[in-house]
């Protein structure tokens, strides 16, 4: 396997501290409202519940003083009675002694409420309660317990009487507030450690690629370069979304154009070096800006004097004439492929720079069944007659196997990873079904990078999810305007030559 080795060792990936609480931050940031939501919903169904299900139950209570006989030492006497009746109460009601004579005295079969008896420690006070669901009914079952109780204790205690100091008189429902509010705040402390516990689950399962130093450590592969973030702007929803383009270099930071260039020439170098002429650049994954990086080097190339055909052999995405900022003007890929046009009527000038020339070969929905066909072979090695560099912009190696079957065709291929956007795993089985296909791996490029992990926004890739004939969406960045383009008419495939001042080719 030519440039890519996959070892035991890089199949461990390793727990980063420091970067799984850079993970943890970022997925707070992200996923914050989430918490937030289901703390809300939560607390909103058992508010819900509980208000629709709430039964009220009322206490009715009663603080009476216990008296026995006279003794020599009567309070003692009487504070020891009233532990004692608090005391013996689980056993009489046991017995059902004080239910049957409550139940008997109130004419009823069933008592409408519960009762219990605790005594003031130290004091010959007992505080009496019957709990039920009727206020008047626990009520009057109170005054009944207050009556017959000291008769029934007199039965283990000897004769005592009850002094009532104080009562309820006939309750009110004073806990459905608190019983609605309790609910609540229990159901918003669920919702909350849920929306964590997903949190969590998304840091430890997410893991994506953060740094060039990891794709580094772990692949066996030349790094290319990195190109850094540029960061989002508002922009009115009337206004069309720009793209990321070296032919705009004025609406482009310099950095970016800087970080590009130098990628361009080290990619050339390695191309001439190896004797390569035909470049596919993929990427794992939908949204990595494979497109972006795809037509801004061939731009970069052209710039540099070289003649470069680019090909965008993604007919899901069609992106290439997005970022340049143009539409086919004539026959697309599918024409070329089934016949109905030569591939010269099919190339599209696009204004670059002197000396070098870019054409461009648009690709369609069409072309999508014959891209893996022989006449696509047979295209591609016309094209590699034609030109110094020929790119092909394919869909992710990770989604569809497009990108393989075309790297047999290629000579070389260019793997962009984007900050944040992919797991290692994932960039290690695009690279694997890459491998096999035979093509030199020439690296990878870095999309996105942030320095010192800085802002969160990137391009703004569209994704749009891959249907089954359907597109799934457009790479690149939102920024910088679109360039001035000027059409020079149909080229020959001879005619893929340098230009005159005045855009005229020069045949050679």
């Amino acid at each position: 396997m030519a440039g890519y080795s996959k070892s035991r060792e890089d199949q461990l990936e390793k727990i980063d501290l420091s970067g799984l609480v850079q993970d943890g931050m970022q997925g707070v940031k992200k996923l914050w409202w989430l918490v937030v939501l289901l703390a809300v919903l939560f607390a909103a169904k058992n508010w819900l519940t509980v208000s629709r299900g709430y039964q009220p139950r009322y206490v009715a209570s009663a603080t009476a003083a216990v008296t026995s006989a006279a003794s020599e030492d009567a309070d003692y006497i009487n504070n020891q009675t009233a532990q004692q009746m608090a005391q013996i109460f689980p056993y009489i009601m046991t017995s059902g002694l004080l239910q049957d004579t409550v139940a008997q005295a109130m004419e009823v079969d069933n008592l409408p409420g519960s009762i219990s008896v605790a005594a003031e420690d130290g004091m010959n006070l007992l505080t009496i309660s019957v709990t039920g669901l009727d206020a008047q009914a626990v009520y009057d079952e109170l005054q009944v317990v207050l009556e017959t109780y000291p008769q029934v204790a007199e039965i283990v205690l000897g004769p005592t009487n009850l002094d009532v100091l104080d009562e309820t008189g006939v309750p009110g429902d004073t806990g459905k507030a608190y019983a609605v509010r309790g609910s609540a705040r229990q159901g918003a402390l669920k919702g909350a450690a849920l929306g964590v516990a997903l949190m969590a689950v998304y840091v430890l399962t997410r893991r994506t690629v953060k740094s060039r130093r990891e794709l580094k450590e772990a692949l066996n592969l030349t790094d290319c370069g990195s190109l850094p973030l540029v960061p989002k702007k508002r922009r009115k929803k009337s206004v069309p979304r720009q793209e990321i383009c070296l032919l705009n270099s004025r609406s482009v930071p310099q950095g970016y154009l800087e970080a590009l260039r130098k990628a361009c020439i080290k990619i050339m170098a390695a191309l001439e070096e190896g004797g390569q002429r035909v470049l596919l650049v993929t990427s794992s994954l939908a949204g990595e800006g494979k497109t972006t990086v795809a037509v801004n080097l061939a731009v970069s190339m052209a710039q540099q004097g070289k003649r470069v055909i680019l090909v965008d052999c993604d007919p899901r995405g069609s992106g290439v004439g997005r970022v340049l900022g143009t539409a086919p003007a004539g026959p697309a890929l599918a024409d070329v492929l089934e016949g109905r046009a030569a591939a010269k009527e099919a190339l599209q000038p696009v204004q670059a720079a002197q000396p070098g020339s870019l054409l461009v070969l648009h690709g369609s929905k069409e072309a999508e069944p014959l891209l893996c066909t022989a006449r696509m072979e047979e295209l591609i090695a016309k094209l590699r007659e034609a030109a110094d560099v020929v790119i092909l912009d394919t869909a992710p190696a990770g989604v569809l196997a497009d990108a393989a079957v075309l790297a047999r065709s290629a000579d070389a291929a260019l793997y962009v990873v984007r900050y944040d956007a992919t797991k290692l795993r994932q960039v290690r089985d695009g690279l694997e079904v890459l491998s096999e296909s035979g093509v030199h791996l020439l690296g990878y490029l870095f999309n996105g990078d942030r320095p010192g992990h800085g802002h969160s926004y990137g391009y703004g890739y569209a994704r749009y999810g891959y249907g089954r004939y359907g597109a799934y969406g457009g790479y690149g960045g939102r920024y910088g305007a679109y360039g001035t383009y000027s059409r020079y008419g149909q080229a020959s495939l001879g005619e893929v030559g340098r230009r005159d001042k005045d855009g005229r080719i020069i045949r050679e």
